[in-house]
């Protein structure tokens, strides 16, 4: 075709309202390693849902749950690579490729849920603060939003909890990275890294005696099945992370790139409400199932914590960032 042939023609597209990489649909995979009831499932339904409706279905998402894709370490590679788009999950598992996110699982970070909410809400510092880091990384997925995901709790299959001394000596699931298992050996435990996919098989067979996780992490994966001494720890407010695989991202027009964007922001926010609400359910539900659970006395926690936060926010620069939710936590 003469080349002004090729320009009428693309003219044309233009006037009509449309655009080449418009045309194009997108079928997306997202992955999580929990099943329902879980906020990064009715988050993913939301996502699925809306990009269809605001994208005139040009955009659909699968939502494979319950680890289907692989673990979180697994999944994670597909998404650099392209063969996985959407990601949903716990910010401490994407440590491996941006390692100042392990941040977010030093214990007793926030004081409440209000000063958790405000500190990690979009545009706030921590979020452009984490979007700079894991952009400057360029470790091949697109930042989307981080949200909430409920308390997490300590969790055993060996006796009740109710201080610190009760878990000296407990074999301790912590997801990968190296602050968790820190925290947790601080704490007395022997920390073991394992994914969350093999979690309740290691439960079962005695490989951990201890995990922690969200209470709706410990209800949909059915852990009460196997560990029946479930302790209010309260000792991190979940941080969830969406990401984008970076080849997807390149591959849409601009307008597609700030719906998914915009629509990730909104189901951030279904994400970190939905946390809340299900683990006030989930909580009064677990009597019916033959779990005991326990109030504990968190004052050593808390004083075993400072020091921990302190040398773990200076290996990652972010002292600045740790003083700063210190400071911010005086108004709630």
């Amino acid at each position: 075709m003469k080349p002004i042939l090729i320009l009428i023609a693309i003219m044309a597209l233009v006037l009509a309202g449309g655009n080449p990489a418009e045309s194009q649909e997108f079928n997306l995979k997202m992955t999580t390693v929990v099943k329902a009831p879980h906020p990064w499932i009715s988050s993913g339904q939301y996502i699925q849902k809306a990009l269809k409706e605001k994208s005139g279905g040009k955009i659909t998402v699968t939502l494979y749950d319950g680890g289907r894709l692989g673990s979180d370490e697994v999944t994670l590679t597909s998404l650099r690579d392209g063969t996985v788009d959407l990601y949903v999950g716990g910010s401490g598992n994407v440590a491996t490729y941006v390692p100042e996110l392990s941040f977010f699982n030093l214990s007793f970070l926030f004081k409440d849920q209000k000063h958790f909410e405000e500190s990690i809400k979009a545009g706030s510092l921590v979020d452009k603060r984490f979007r700079e880091i894991t952009e400057g990384r360029k470790v091949g997925f697109e930042y989307l939003a981080l949200a909430g995901g409920g308390l997490r709790n300590m969790s055993n299959r060996l006796k009740p909890v109710r201080n610190i001394a009760d878990i000296k000596g407990m074999k301790m699931r912590v997801p990968g990275g190296p602050v968790s298992a820190r925290v947790w050996k601080e704490f007395g435990t022997l920390p073991v890294s394992l994914p969350w996919t093999e979690l309740y098989t290691a439960l079962q067979t005695g490989v951990v005696d201890a995990c922690e996780s969200t209470v709706p992490g410990y209800r949909s994966s059915k852990l009460y099945e196997v560990v029946k001494h479930h302790a209010k720890t309260e000792h991190e407010f979940m941080v969830s992370i969406f990401l984008l695989s970076e080849k997807t991202y390149q591959k849409m027009p601009a307008n597609y790139q700030t719906l998914v964007r915009q629509t990730v922001a909104e189901a951030a926010v279904i994400c970190t409400d939905d946390g809340v609400k299900l683990t006030e359910s989930i909580l009064a539900d677990l009597g019916k199932r033959g779990v005991q659970i326990t109030e504990v006395d968190k004052a050593e926690f808390i004083t075993r914590s400072g020091p921990v936060q302190n040398e773990e926010a200076a290996k990652a620069k972010l002292t600045d960032l740790l003083e700063s939710i210190r400071k911010s936590a005086a108004s709630f």
